[in-house]
This record gives structure tokens, sequence and C-alpha cells, in this order.
């Protein structure tokens, strides 16, 4: 594998952890499953909740996954929106918005936004923590149930996590994911794994063009199969056990140190800002814009250098000053090394825009 054929990205590669040892308290859940993705852990927790409780609406962040949205909104026909600015922490829930009798979904954006959730009388909440694995807000979640998508935190091919918080007081019990056959052949869920196991596996050992292009196409096919398939699959022993030798890494440690080192040397810029915290860990380099265009125009100079970041999720529309975002990633992949380039090259990029401003 070389980075100036495969670059700076998200998708992760095939690679040894084993010396990455495990966070030291991992005993913050209780009953929890573990799926293939995210979504089926939502659809699972409200299904869940379903055969104890009657529910009036469910409650989604507006600024949120589309692809969960347009998922959700096919499953379930009481579905609402409300606001919340991703882009700043410290924005709360406005809890008078929703009954008792309804289900919010809150998002731990970026893993640095910590929900406050009210005591006493209020609706079920299940917290999202995709972008926020492990982080604090994770760990000490007083929800009712969380989820999470695991696969752009650790390096699995698939997967998802619902448990039940040991600081919630919810009654409502997590189910167990029904056993059924599988037919290993056609199961377009296998068929994913095995083909983003494959994409890792590829760019693992990439040295040229060709191989990169081949594993690109095999994650592309897997990420379309994943995407239009709305059963919950229940994990094969195996996957299972691939993901659990993965679960509680403290890979978060990786990116706390990386960030440190590109924040010295990140020049400021008044053409977006970077969302972090002193006391959290954020998902990676969070680069917020006003503007579209702008963004784009990053985006594509990010490119051109080997520097292929996230857009997380410009279909969204919010009132929110910033509405647009970027993220790098900044895991156990990268050292001092790469950082220093990756902020060099976004130090570029600022440097011309601001003789553009001049001009």
């Amino acid at each position: 594998m070389q980075k100036n054929v495969i670059g700076y990205g998200s998708i992760f590669h095939q690679e040894d952890t084993s010396h990455i040892k495990n966070i030291l308290n991992p005993n913050f859940i209780g009953d929890y499953e573990l799926f293939y993705a995210g979504r089926y852990a939502i659809k699972h927790v409200i299904y869940s909740i379903f055969e104890h409780k009657s529910i009036n609406q469910i409650w989604l962040p507006n600024y949120y996954c589309p692809y969960v949205k347009n998922w959700l909104e096919q499953e379930f026909d009481a579905i609402k929106y409300y606001d919340n600015d991703p882009f700043d922490f410290k924005d709360q829930i406005d809890w008078s918005l929703f009954s008792t009798k309804d289900l919010v979904i809150a998002n731990n954006y970026w893993g640095i936004k910590e929900t406050n959730i009210p005591k006493g009388e209020r609706p079920i909440v299940i917290e999202d923590h995709s972008h926020g694995w492990l982080t604090k807000g994770c760990i000490e979640s007083p929800a009712d149930f969380c989820i999470a998508s695991l696969r752009k935190t650790i390096p699995v091919p698939l997967g998802g996590i619902a448990w039940k918080p040991l600081k919630g007081n919810c009654d409502i019990p997590l189910k167990p994911i029904k056993k059924k056959r599988i037919d290993s052949e056609t199961n377009p869920m296998l068929k994913s794994w095995d083909l983003i196991t494959n994409a890792m596996n590829v760019k693992a050992n990439c040295t040229n063009e060709e191989e990169k292009i081949a594993f690109l196409l095999s994650y592309s096919q897997g990420e379309t199969l994943l995407r239009n398939t709305l059963e919950i699959v229940p994990l094969l022993p195996q996957h299972k056990n691939v993901i659990r030798e993965e679960l509680f890494k403290d890979f978060n440690s990786f990116k706390r140190i990386n960030l440190t080192d590109i924040l010295k040397t990140l020049e400021p810029s008044k053409t977006f800002k970077v969302i972090t915290s002193n006391e959290k860990t954020p998902f990676g380099l969070l680069i917020a814009f006003k503007d579209w265009e702008l963004l784009t125009n990053f985006k594509q100079f990010l490119i051109t250098n080997m520097i292929y970041p996230a857009e997380l999720w410009p279909q969204n529309r919010i009132a929110q000053e910033y509405k647009f975002l970027l993220n790098i990633h900044l895991d156990f992949r990268y050292n001092d090394k790469d950082m220093e380039y990756v902020a060099k090259t976004i130090n570029q990029w600022t440097l011309q825009q601001a003789y553009i401003n001049i001009d």
C-alpha cells in the first residue's frame, strides 16, 4: 500500500490492529445486539419499543444521514423533524416540542455533542453515536437506548450496534434478534460484506491506479447492496467475531494525537471554521462552511492533492449560519508526517483564497 497512490481517505484497509489496546472501561453497555449496519440497529430498537409502548411520532434531527432518513420514512409513517445545530456542540434540543408519547432520535454530532436529556416525564430517547463511538458522550449516555454505525470508526467491512446504556433507566428491554436461516449464496448483506472485505484487502496492497480502481469499484458495489437492503439480517458468527475483536479498541487515542498535531500548524481561515472541543474527541478534522461553492472548491483542491474528505451531508437544508461539512479522517492509519502534509495542503488553499479576496 502506498499513500501516494491511495491518498488519504475514509475507506479503511485491512490492517493488523492487535497492538491497539482496549479502552479502560468497556462496561458502560448493558444488553446489546450487533448488526450489519447502524440503520438496522435503529429499526430493531424502534420495533422493540413498539412492543411495549404506543408511539405517536418519531422525531429525527433535520441534519441527519439522508439515506437513513429516507430508509426510515419508507419503514414508518409518523416521522417528523426537529432543529438542532450540528456545528455548535453547546446548542441543545428543545424538548418542549415533544410529548411523552413520542420517540426522539438524538445525535451525538461528531462525538462532541452531549445531549442533556431531561429527567422525569419525557419522550423515549434513542441516541445515535455513529460519529462518536467510545467518546465521553457515548460512554456516559443516560438515553433509553443507544445505537451506532461502526464501520467508519472501527476497521470492519460492515457493522452496527444497539445497546441499553447502564446509566439509562428505561424498563423496556432490547429484544434479541430473531434467528433465521440465511442463504449464504444469495443474501445481499453477505455479498456486501464480502465485496467490502475484498476492497479492504485490495487497498491494503494497492500499488497502482488499476488496483485503486478495483478496490473503489468493489467498495461501491458493497455500498449499493447495503443501501438497498431493508431487511434486518442476523450477523453470521464469523462476522460477529470480526466486529467484537475491534469493538472496544481505543482508536480515539490516535485521533486525539493527530488532531493536536494538525491544529498546531493549521492556519486560521475566514472561509471555514474547524468544529472541535478541547475536552472531547471529534470524529475527525471537521471543517464547516457557510457556502457550498466554497466547500466544493476546497474539496476539489484536496482531492487534487490526494486527500479524500467525506461530505456530511449536503442534502440537508438547515437554517444555521454554517450549513455544510467536510470531514478528513485522522485515525490510526496516519502519523505526524501525514498530519503535516494535510495541514500544509489546507494552508495552501487558505492562502489562495486570501489572495483571491484581496483581488
